[in-house]
C-alpha cells in the first residue's frame, strides 16, 4: 500500500494545490461581486457558469484528453483556469465574468477526469475504497483550507486573483515532476441512464437534484450572506471552512446509520433536520454569538452535504448490482450539475425577493420537500441494499473507483466493512 500511495503522492499533490485555489476563488468572487453591488440575480447568474462549464466539461473535456494525452491534458486545462482568473481581477464585468467562469468550470471538469481515470488506473478493486476516501478527504480539507487564504489580500483589489492565479499554476508542478506513465484514453462516451434513474429511483434523483440546487447556492451566495450579517473577510472565511468542514465531519456517522437503518429514512431525517437548521439560521444569524452561527452552520453543512452521496447509495440500493453503475451516476452527476447550475440563480432570485436571510429560507425549502418526498415514498417497496460508499460530485470517471462498479467479479466485502455489507463500530475515513 505504501509503494501505491507514493505513485500517486504527486497527482494528490496537485489536486490540494488546485483545491486549495479553488477554495479561495469562491468565496472571492462572491464577496467581490457584493462589494461592486451588483443585482443579487446577476450575481446569481455569473456565480452559476462555472457549474454550467463543469456539466459540459463533463462531457466534451475527455476529446481533449484523448488527442492530448493526460499529462498535456492536465496542463492545458491548468493554463486555461489560470488565465480565466488572472482576467478576472482585471475586468470586472458581468459578462466577461460568465464567460470566464464557464471556462473554469469546463477545465476544472477535465482536470478531473484526468486525475479521477489516472487513480483508477491505478487502484486496484481491493483498495478502491480506501483511495476515493483518500482523495475526498484531501478535497474537501484543500477547499476548506483554501477560505483562509482571504486573509493575504483585500477582495476588492487583484492582488487575491493573482493568488489563485499561482495556486492554479502551481498545481502543475507535481504532475510535471512526476514519472508515472500516462493511463488508458478516457472512454468517448460515458452513457446516461437518466430515464432509468428518474423512473426507478424517484427519490434518488431528486435528492441528487436538491443537492446541487443546494450546493450551489451554498458555495457562492453563502460569503455574500455572511457580509450582510456584519463580519469581516476573516469571519467569512471561518463561517465557510465550518460548512466545508462540517460535511466531512458528518459523512461517516449519517453513512453508517444509513446502512444501518437504511438510506429513505436517513433521507428524510437529513432533509428536515437540515431545514429547521436553515430555518434557524436564517431567523437567528444576526443575534446569537459568532460561535453558535459556527456550530449551527457547520451541522447544517455536515446534513445538507451528505444529500448525494445518500441519493446514489439508494439509487443503486433501487436500481439493483445488475444495472450499469457507472451510467447511474453519468445520470445523478447530470441531475447534480444541473441543480448546482440553477441554485446560484434561484437563490439569487429569492435574495432579491426577502432579503439576505432569504437563502437560508430557500435552503430549508429544500430541505423540506427533499424530507416530504422521503416520507412520500415510505410505502414503495424495500430496495436491495448496497454498502454505502461517500460518493464525488465531479466528473463520471469516478464512479469506477467505486468497488460497486465491478459486480462481475467474485463478491467480497469492501475494507471496513463485514461480511454482510454492516460498517463496524471503529471510524472509518470522512468524506
Amino acid at each position: 500500500m505504501s509503494r501505491f500511495l507514493a505513485s500517486i503522492t504527486a497527482l494528490l499533490a496537485s489536486m490540494a494545490i488546485l483545491l486549495l485555489g479553488g477554495g479561495l476563488m469562491g468565496s472571492l468572487l462572491s464577496i467581490r461581486l457584493s462589494f461592486e453591488a451588483i443585482d443579487p440575480l446577476i450575481k446569481g447568474l455569473v456565480l452559476s457558469a462555472y457549474y454550467v462549464g463543469l456539466v459540459v466539461g463533463s462531457h466534451q473535456a475527455g476529446r481533449i484528453i484523448r488527442q492530448a494525452g493526460h499529462i498535456r491534458a492536465f496542463a492545458i486545462f491548468a493554463a486555461l483556469c489560470t488565465a480565466a482568473i488572472l482576467l478576472q481581477g482585471l475586468y470586472v464585468l458581468p459578462a466577461a465574468w460568465f464567460l470566464l467562469r464557464a471556462i473554469i468550470g469546463f477545465s476544472i471538469a477535465g482536470i478531473y477526469m484526468v486525475v479521477e481515470s489516472w487513480l483508477n488506473e491505478r487502484a486496484d478493486p481491493a483498495s478502491r475504497g480506501r483511495v476515493f476516501s483518500l482523495y475526498q478527504i484531501i478535497s474537501y480539507v484543500a477547499l476548506g483550507a483554501g477560505q483562509f487564504l482571504l486573509h493575504l489580500g483585500d477582495p476588492a483589489g487583484a492582488e487575491l486573483f493573482m493568488v489563485v492565479g499561482l495556486l492554479f499554476a502551481l498545481c502543475l508542478v507535481p504532475v510535471a515532476l512526476s514519472r508515472a506513465s500516462n493511463p488508458p484514453e478516457p472512454s468517448p462516451h460515458v452513457p446516461m441512464a437518466l430515464r432509468q434513474t428518474l423512473v426507478g429511483a424517484p427519490l434518488a434523483a431528486w435528492t441528487c437534484l436538491a443537492s446541487g440546487l443546494s450546493s450551489g447556492a451554498v458555495f457562492t451566495l453563502t460569503p455574500a450572506f455572511a457580509l450582510r450579517l456584519g463580519l469581516d473577510v476573516g469571519g467569512v472565511a471561518t463561517l465557510m471552512a465550518s460548512l466545508i468542514l462540517g460535511g466531512v465531519a458528518l459523512q461517516w456517522p449519517i453513512g453508517h446509520f444509513s446502512d444501518r437503518f437504511g438510506r429513505r429514512p436517513l433521507i428524510l431525517i437529513v432533509g428536515l433536520a437540515s431545514a429547521v437548521l436553515a430555518v434557524a439560521i436564517g431567523l437567528f444569524s444576526a443575534q446569537v454569538p459568532m460561535q453558535a452561527l459556527l456550530v449551527a452552520t457547520a451541522v447544517f453543512g455536515g446534513f445538507t452535504f451528505t444529500f448525494y452521496p445518500l441519493a446514489v447509495s439508494q439509487a443503486n440500493d433501487t436500481v439493483g448490482p445488475g444495472s450499469d453503475f457507472v451510467s447511474v451516476a453519468a445520470a445523478l452527476l447530470f441531475l447534480w450539475g444541473v441543480g448546482a447550475a440553477a441554485g446560484p440563480v434561484v437563490g439569487g432570485w429569492v435574495i432579491a425577493w426577502i432579503g439576505g436571510s432569504g437563502l437560508f429560507y430557500y435552503l430549508a425549502a429544500l430541505g423540506f420537500v427533499t424530507g416530504l418526498a422521503a416520507w412520500i415514498q415510505g410505502t414503495d417497496r424495500a430496495p436491495v441494499r448496497q454498502p454505502y460508499r461517500t460518493m464525488s460530485r465531479t466528473s463520471a470517471v469516478i464512479a469506477e473507483l467505486d468497488p460497486r462498479a465491478y459486480d462481475d467479479q467474485p463478491a467480497s466485502p469492501p475494507s471496513g466493512t463485514t461480511a454482510d455489507g454492516d460498517v463496524p463500530d471503529t471510524p472509518l475515513p470522512p468524506r
